[in-house]
């Protein structure tokens, strides 16, 4: 009775809690994304933590950071978690990018190191994947799930997520989600930390601006969080006015809503204060180059049928707004349309052979 209680107290909390969520979401978090953490802040230090790799090796953060640090990624399971197998297969496509950019690249679940060898050795990866069978390195960086029962398969997971940390062992930047079908893409992360290029590139130019529209990468899969990128260079003696100016039409880049995707708000840079003496105003502008990102995030295939064509590919739309002035003359508005067809992958959902699977109680 005692046991019975506690369980429908502790199913009310966690409901409380899913219910507290008011972030737009393709579908209802369910138990396994109750009270998510995160681990250290950005600033923190990470904890002192070792770990084996594939070779049966201790590794620990000297021995697995770059000259300039790691990226580190902690996933539920290589065998029968199709997010983190599709994610963890993902890091691969930036890996030689991350390196180049003196940052190593490594990913840890609980699983043994048996399974970890099988699927690297399936999907060929080309980074360290540790095992941490005892959810050891998990519980030192205060991320366990303890929503599994005991005795499942649940039991030892983290909430997933990654952390880039720099050489010193400090975090600089962490991509954790409370729902953990939703997963940033590599490119995604790669493109915010080093402000990359990214894919599809469309240019538009007119007398006022010169526009390029591009995406961090080309194809996706379900649950796949990725970054739409917008390039603005003003022309000579053109400044186009920011978010915050009053008489004047900031920019706006507008996505129409979907069942099949959320988008994310816009992250606009900081803008220049610029004095007009005539009508004696100081106004927020860009006057150079700049850079507008927001994240998009696919939806499973179920919340993305009605979009996708037979070939798997969906097409996202949307439309840019400036207004821009030069040292004469102030213009009318203008709209700028964007599109992006992306190839739509598919999950990883192969699993281990049933003698290395990680068993539940009986």
């Amino acid at each position: 009775m005692r046991t019975a209680q506690i369980l429908l107290a502790l199913l009310t909390v966690a409901a409380i809690n899913l219910a507290q969520d008011s972030r737009p979401r393709l579908r209802p978090l369910n138990e396994q994304s109750a009270n998510a953490k995160t681990g250290p802040a950005v600033g923190a230090r990470i904890p002192a933590f070792e770990a084996v790799d594939l070779d049966g090796k201790i590794r620990n953060f000297a021995t697995l950071k770059g000259p300039k640090g790691l990226l580190l990624t902690f996933s539920r399971s290589a065998d029968w978690c199709p997010y983190c197998k599709t994610q963890l297969a993902d890091l691969n496509t930036q890996v030689d990018g991350f390196r180049k950019k003196g940052i190593n690249v490594v990913a840890l679940t609980y699983d043994s190191t048996e399974i970890l060898k099988m699927f690297a050795a399936r999907v060929g990866i080309r980074y360290t994947l540790l095992s941490d069978p005892e959810s050891k390195v998990i519980k030192a960086f205060d991320i366990l799930n303890p929503n599994g029962e005991k005795g499942t398969r649940y039991e030892g997971i983290p909430f997933p997520g990654t952390y880039v940390i720099n050489e010193k062992g400090i975090i600089t930047a962490k991509y954790f989600d409370d729902d953990y079908r939703e997963r940033f893409s590599a490119a995604s992360m790669f493109a915010r930390e080093f402000g990359a290029d990214g894919s599809l590139r469309n240019t538009v130019e007119n007398a006022q601006v010169k526009l390029t529209y591009s995406t961090s990468e080309s194809t996706v899969t379900p649950g796949r969080r990725i970054t739409l990128i917008v390039d603005v260079e003003p022309k000579a003696k053109m400044h186009i006015y920011a978010p915050g100016v009053e008489r004047y039409e900031p920019i706006q880049w507008s996505m129409p809503e979907s069942k099949a995707w959320i988008t994310f708000p816009a992250a606009y840079p900081k803008a220049q204060l610029l004095n007009l003496p005539a009508i004696k105003e100081t106004v927020p502008v860009y006057r150079k180059g700049f850079r507008v990102t927001r994240d998009i995030a696919i939806g499973l295939d179920a919340e993305t049928a009605q979009v996708m064509t037979a070939d798997r590919r969906i097409k996202l739309q949307g439309s840019f707004r400036y207004q821009a002035c030069d040292d004469r003359e102030c213009y009318l508005p203008k709209t700028i349309p964007l599109e992006w067809s992306l190839q739509v992958g598919q999950l990883d959902t192969q699993r281990v052979p049933d003698v290395l699977q990680r068993k539940t109680a009986k």
